[in-house]
């Protein structure tokens, strides 16, 4: 993140100024052919310049996938690059590029062939050798799988089909080469994404169909690539200085399937907005996804009865060290489900009655931490011993809950709070590091909902009365009716208290 923030500066320095050399085609070539071999690939063509035009014909893409398990190549028949007169360069592109690829997938060899389409796709490159802008426009860019064989046998297309389709694109990708460092920089919007797959099984019954729609699809992104790296080696690529960031939006989805297997499953599910953001650097990995306005409605025969449900919200987040540290790290882990929402059907096998408030219900929670990671998860070999349990991945040294919020069924939960933590002492928490610090709690609606749970016939007044001693032994009265707060204490000697009173 260090290196991407301050190289990001430098390119946006040197992007503050007009570029005011031109570019050729053969400095655009080049560049592109640069790009290509600085993420591993091997580039082959053959040049011809003829006027204002350089034509690169049989042009083939190849990159072997990590740890012998196949190789993929990108085919075309030709580029051409022309001189538009005023410094800039336009591409044109056939309209189907295939893309093959052969991997040993445990043991099975699988061959497959992807067609890469384009429809009205335009693109001018403008700048200056060491400061390209590619610009670009299309109608639709889609890619399908065109052929498929498992150890010999063709999968025809009876048998599978995938489809993906971007229309109505816009965009732009601008690289800047500063100290040895390519700092690539892109957006792009569509209209719309579409995918659309199915799979039969020719032996049985079996099947599925598939179809994904998103819509207001935007991407922006960035990455630092180094000169000289070696991305068949994770331990010592974000070593090199790599890094990468983006963030993927849209304004809605709608997805429709239906799964044969001793009967059709099928269902729906939309949604509003969505994001997708990851970030990767030499020292930790960020990523976040999350989505609005979500409905879901499942029925089929493996189902007891049918499903629906909504959600306002939902969200996660999470960001943790990459490398093995001697210090302590930043991490952090969230989680937010907001304004769950059942059908009354559901809700009336266990409430006939409507006994229960049936608000929307809320779960999240939002936690910092500092961890010491012993082993980097970019080292393979570590990794192993840590599945086997011959290592320990690291240890905690403090967490910090910023927020907590449960809510459902009339009843409320909110807290926060911190905790510190001496690895040095396991013996007070059975193993465990000794923890230090203080939770915070309220609680509202509790009594109410344990009445409503004897109304409904799933407590007995006994079971009820344990609750409510228990609820008053971790408690204390709020100011307002049927509300309660609770200071829970970790003190330096592993006593636990809570209101003041000692438990432990």
């Amino acid at each position: 993140m260090k290196r991407l923030t301050s190289v990001s500066a430098l390119a946006f320095c040197a992007m503050a100024g007009p570029a005011l050399a031109d570019v050729t085609p053969q400095q655009v070539w080049d560049d592109l052919e640069t790009y290509m071999e600085s993420y591993g690939y091997s580039v082959e063509g053959s040049e011809a310049l003829s006027g204002d035009a350089l034509t690169v014909s049989d042009v083939v893409i190849t990159m072997p996938i990590p740890e012998g398990e196949g190789s993929a190549s990108f085919a075309m028949d030709q580029v051409v690059l022309t001189d538009r007169g005023d410094g800039t360069v336009a591409l044109s592109f056939p309209e189907s590029m295939p893309i093959a690829m052969k991997m040993d997938i445990e043991g099975d060899v699988v061959d497959m062939v992807l067609d890469y389409t384009h429809s009205g796709l335009q693109m001018v490159v403008s700048g200056a050798p060491e400061d390209m802008t590619y610009d670009y426009t299309a109608d639709a860019l889609g890619i399908s799988l065109a052929k498929l064989m498992i150890d010999g046998e063709e999968i025809t297309r009876d048998m599978a089909r995938v489809m993906m389709t971007l229309t109505g694109l816009t965009g732009n990708s601008r690289t800047v080469m500063m100290s040895g460092v390519r700092n690539v920089s892109q957006t792009m919007a569509a209209s719309d994404m579409v995918v659309d797959a199915a799979f039969n099984d020719p032996g049985s019954d079996d099947g599925g169909v598939f179809n994904v729609k998103l819509g207001g699809v935007a991407m922006s992104g960035e990455t630092l690539i180094p000169d000289g790296l070696d991305f068949s080696d994770p331990m010592t690529l974000f070593q090199s200085g790599f890094a990468a960031a983006a963030e993927i939006t849209h304004s809605g989805s709608a997805v429709e399937f239906a799964v044969t297997d001793n009967g059709t499953t099928n269902g729906t599910m939309t949604t509003g907005s969505g994001l997708l953001k990851f970030a990767m650097s030499d020292d930790q990995i960020t990523y976040e996804v999350g989505n609005t306005d979500m409905v879901l409605a499942m029925a089929g025969p493996e189902l007891p009865l049918p499903i629906n449900a909504e959600m306002a919200e939902t969200k996660f987040s999470f960001s943790m060290p990459l490398q093995a540290s001697e210090e302590p790290q930043d991490a952090a882990i969230a989680l937010t489900l907001a304004g769950f929402k059942t059908s009354e059907m559901i809700w009336n096998i266990f409430d006939p009655a409507a006994v229960l408030p049936r608000d929307p219900a809320t779960v999240s929670a939002d936690l910092t931490a500092k961890v010491t990671p012993f082993i980097s998860l970019m080292d393979e070999e570590a990794m192993s011993k840590l599945e086997t349990g011959e290592v320990v991945p690291g240890e905690l040294n403090a967490v910090t809950l910023n927020s907590l919020l449960v809510e459902a069924a009339g009843g409320k939960i909110t807290g926060d709070g911190a905790f510190t933590f001496d690895n040095s002492d396991t013996q007070s928490f059975d193993g465990l590091p000794r923890p230090e610090g203080t939770l915070n709690l309220s609680v509202s609606g509790a009594q109410g909902l344990i009445d409503k749970i004897i109304a409904m016939g799933l407590m007995s007044e006994n079971d009820a009365m344990g609750a409510r001693m228990m609820l008053s032994m971790f408690t204390v009265p709020g100011q307002a009716p049927d509300t309660a707060t609770s200071t829970i204490e970790i003190n330096d000697q592993g006593h636990v208290l809570a209101n003041g009173q000692r438990i432990k």
